[in-house]
């Protein structure tokens, strides 16, 4: 009986071990708590499974000859693979034209290379009443029945291979019978959308709000307005895509208050993807009304961002926080990094104030070849809270920035007003030609160098209401003579290392002056 009680306490013992190596792997990126850990790997997202069921469209009617409308038939094959447990509907070679088409749970799409479906240009289904819409967000945003395909409260599905193109849908707001949307998900849970081609968008190709366990692999857009709105959204894994020809935002995560209900973003990973944006590569909001936690994003290659390469606003009460960038190259950007606490408060919550950015890493970071766009001129990376609201805890590390220079003096002494408005120029003229900082709480920039392709009359440095800045070992190139390094105004805590060719500084606080 010994023997046994001690060969049952090893195997205790030993189960116990085992369990508690494996639950980081198992729980990390399903948990509704953050991953303990800044860890940049690739996420454990539970994938949609499928009964091993199989369905031809063709046989419900589709016909996929690029004329017929072939909407009723993809509903039916799509009714009868629910009806029966769901399973995988094939769509062979062809080109489907559709307009709202209803997605149902535990269903897969699987699209042969030559296959396509696209929007028609009219008989989507009419907008569905929503007492939010232009209250807190836009038409878009408020709307879903209005895509080529759309969901509600949907669980397990795919969509893999061939193309899916807004075709007919428009970018703007629709017209009666009219779509802006290819993919419109409300409420869903195990979403998987892999080795898809989107040749034409919309408004959106994907608006997902309020989804989870989300897996965006490989897929590719040609052209768009937004590629993908992640609206209040949990679990989410984007790897080896490529995003061009976008007029708006490229990978947006975002949370408005379409649903009537603050949504929390959380696990967002997203690595390996290549993005071309008319407007930001890299973006959290503007549409905040819910808070964000936990974000990864790494080895990215952002080729143009005609607003920000990497822009975090938080404008409409939401807590942004637990952030973190890494090994992302930057080019033909108009902000390389733009961090901006609006108080617009675009919500239905009552009493709300302005929300938070905190705890953000922004590392190993290239940003080369800047260019005006739909922002106006080349600004230098500007980080700015509110008063009463600071960033707080942020650090740029490793990062690189040519600059155009070109700035005059007579912006050296400017104040940039305290916008409503997210966008980069609402800010106006810059006092500065690397970093405009004001209103933060604890600050680092280390290992930062700045050049420039031409001499810039204004500070490289303006910070303003700060409490908590360290300078260690930033480095600024070809700075003219005349012009001072920094000027400061009600700065606490001012710490230099190895940094400007200024001597080194342990906490100093400085009411008004320059260095």
């Amino acid at each position: 009986m010994k023997r046994i009680l001690i060969l049952s306490w090893m195997m205790l013992v030993g189960w116990i071990l085992t369990a508690e190596w494996q639950a980081p792997a198992a729980t990390a990126a399903t948990s509704s708590e953050p991953a303990a850990t800044d860890d940049f790997s690739p996420p454990q997202i539970p994938l949609p499974t499928f009964a091993d069921k199989n369905f031809d469209v063709k046989e419900f009617g589709a016909t996929g000859d690029g004329q017929t409308n072939d909407t009723s038939a993809v509903n039916k094959a799509i009714e009868a693979c629910n009806a029966q447990g769901g399973g995988t509907i094939r769509f062979p070679e062809g080109k489907y034209m559709v307009a709202s088409v209803h997605l149902l749970s535990n269903v897969r799409l699987l699209l042969d290379d030559k296959a396509v479906i696209e929007g028609r240009k009219d008989g989507y289904d009419a907008l569905e009443p929503n007492p939010t819409n232009g209250k807190y967000q836009d038409v878009g945003h408020s709307h879903f029945h209005d895509a080529v395909m759309w969901g509600e409260n949907i669980e397990n599905f795919a969509v893999i291979g061939g193309q899916v193109n807004g075709g007919g849908v428009t970018q703007g707001n629709p017209k009666e019978g009219g779509g802006d949307k290819v993919f419109a998900i409300k409420v869903g849970k195990n979403l998987l959308f892999k080795n898809t081609k989107h040749v034409t968008g919309g408004h959106f190709v994907y608006l997902l709000n309020d989804c989870e366990n989300i897996t965006i692999d490989h897929a590719v857009i040609k052209k768009s307005r937004d590629a993908i709105d992640l609206m209040g959204c949990r679990n989410v894994a984007m790897t080896g895509c490529s995003f061009t020809g976008c007029s708006d935002d490229t990978l947006g995560i975002k949370s408005d208050y379409a649903l009537g209900r603050r949504i929390k973003s959380e696990n967002i990973y997203a690595w390996d993807d290549y993005f071309e944006s008319g407007c930001n590569g890299l973006q959290f909001g503007s549409e905040t009304a819910g808070d964000f936690q936990h974000i990864r994003i790494w080895n990215i290659k952002i080729g143009r961002a005609m607003k920000a390469g990497i822009g975090i606003t938080s404008n409409d009460s939401g807590r942004i926080e637990d952030v973190r960038y890494r090994n992302i190259e930057i080019k033909g950007a108009a902000n390389p990094i733009y961090i901006l606490i609006t108080d617009r408060l675009r919500t239905g919550e009552p009493h709300v104030t302005p929300g938070q950015i905190k705890d953000v890493t922004i590392q190993n970071v290239t940003v080369t070849e800047c260019a005006a766009g739909r922002q106006g001129e080349v600004n230098p990376t500007s980080i700015c809270g509110l008063p009463d609201y600071p960033i707080e805890n942020l650090t740029l590390k490793d990062v690189k920035i040519v600059m155009p220079g070109g700035g005059s003096n007579r912006d050296a002494s400017v104040d940039p007003p305290y916008p409503k408005d997210y966008s980069p120029r609402s800010l106006g003229p810059r006092p500065a030609s690397a970093f405009f900082i004001r209103n933060v709480k604890g600050l680092t920039l280390k290992d930062v160098e700045v050049s420039y392709e031409k001499p810039d009359q204004r500070p490289p440095l303006a910070i303003v209401n700060a409490d908590g800045i360290t300078l260690d070992h930033v480095t600024i190139s070809d700075k003219p003579s005349d012009v001072d390094w920094m000027r400061l105004t009600k700065v606490k805590g001012l710490m230099l290392r190895d940094s400007l060719g200024l001597a080194d500084i342990q906490g100093e606080a400085i009411d008004q002056g320059t260095k």
